[in-house]
């Protein structure tokens, strides 16, 4: 009987069936980039957004006006300046100045706003501002302070306005640092009076490269004049926060009501001084801040609300506005 033999060969594996392959949830590169870049973009709008919010409520009443001077000015020729640049030259200038003028304000209000009585003080008359809106620390506001203060003065050293920006880190050290906003309502408009006369020459520096002669010197202490009998203008929206703070203003001094005669009597008395001296009678520009003149004395007088004194403090920085444009009206020629 023949047995047959079968051989197995021990070294062939079994065929395995490969499990299915499963999809990967993991992004791919582009994605992560993609993702990451939205992020920092996003980031990057907070904190533009945070800064602005610091200048916000002085666009009007400061960044504005400022800018208008200042452009306007270029444009006198010798009634404030010694030389001059070509009109189109002093408008491809106009985006220097603005930008000057809002570099030179923005450390400017951090510094009164970083601190505890200020950050309480806003949040009951500003509470969208950066602080009491908690959108970044005491600490990171006093930092971004001081960038902002190099970021002026080196930009100041380019454009022109330099000794106007070093003046502006001394009167907003005199301002907050030694307290003069908050010890005496004198003291608090004289300070404001030499910040606004600061910014304004300033300005000119900036939209005109040029040195301003003896009636402009005259020209911006008259202005000065202006802003220092005037300047609580600003302080009638916000009374509930400085009483709070214990702030010595005009209004929680003399009281109200005397406050509001001050300004509605000095508003037509200085556009009465300031249409003599440019001995601009009979320009439109006289004829419009007249009539400003009286809406700003008239409404100072029948309103006794906060938010209607913040429309008034606008209405009053535009009758200012009108008093930069008189030296045009005065009728001087340009400097080509």
């Amino acid at each position: 009987m023949t047995l047959t033999t079968t051989t197995v060969n021990t070294n062939t594996r079994p065929t395995q069936t490969s499990p299915p392959t499963k999809q990967s949830n993991t992004p791919n590169r582009d994605d992560k980039t993609t993702t990451t870049t939205t992020t920092f973009l996003n980031r990057l709008c907070y904190e533009a957004y945070t800064i602005w919010l610091f200048t916000r409520s002085d666009l009007k009443t400061i960044v504005l006006p400022k800018s208008v001077f200042g452009i306007l000015g270029a444009f006198t020729g010798s009634n404030l300046l010694s030389t001059g640049l070509s009109s189109q030259e002093t408008l491809l200038r106009a985006p220097l100045v603005i930008l000057w003028v809002w570099i030179v304000l923005l450390p400017c209000n951090i510094d009164n706003q970083y601190r505890a009585r200020d950050i309480q003080e806003d949040g009951l008359n500003r509470p969208w501002r950066p602080l009491p809106a908690k959108r970044l620390s005491s600490s990171q506001a006093w930092r971004i302070m001081m960038v902002a203060h190099a970021v002026g003065l080196v930009y100041s050293w380019a454009v022109g306005g330099l000794r106007e920006k070093v003046l502006g880190i001394c009167f907003g050290w005199l301002y907050n640092g030694l307290g003069a906003a908050h010890r005496s309502c004198v003291a608090r408009n004289f300070v404001n009076a030499l910040g606004y006369v600061t910014f304004s020459m300033g300005a000119i520096s900036v939209a005109a490269s040029s040195e301003v002669t003896e009636r402009g010197v005259r020209w911006f202490m008259l202005v000065g004049c202006v802003v220092f009998t005037m300047v609580h203008m600003q302080d009638l929206p916000d009374v509930r926060g400085d009483a709070l703070r214990g702030r010595k203003t005009v209004p929680l001094v003399v009281g109200g009501r005397v406050c509001r005669w001050s300004i509605a009597v000095m508003v037509p008395f200085w556009t009465v001084v300031a249409v003599g001296f440019w001995e601009a009678a009979v320009s439109v520009t006289a004829v419009v801040s007249g009539v400003l003149a009286i809406v700003v004395a008239v409404r100072v007088l029948r309103t006794d609300d906060a938010s209607q004194d913040a429309v008034t403090y606008r209405l009053w920085n535009l009758w200012m506005v009108t008093m930069y444009v008189l030296p045009i009206a005065n009728g001087a020629g340009r400097m080509e």
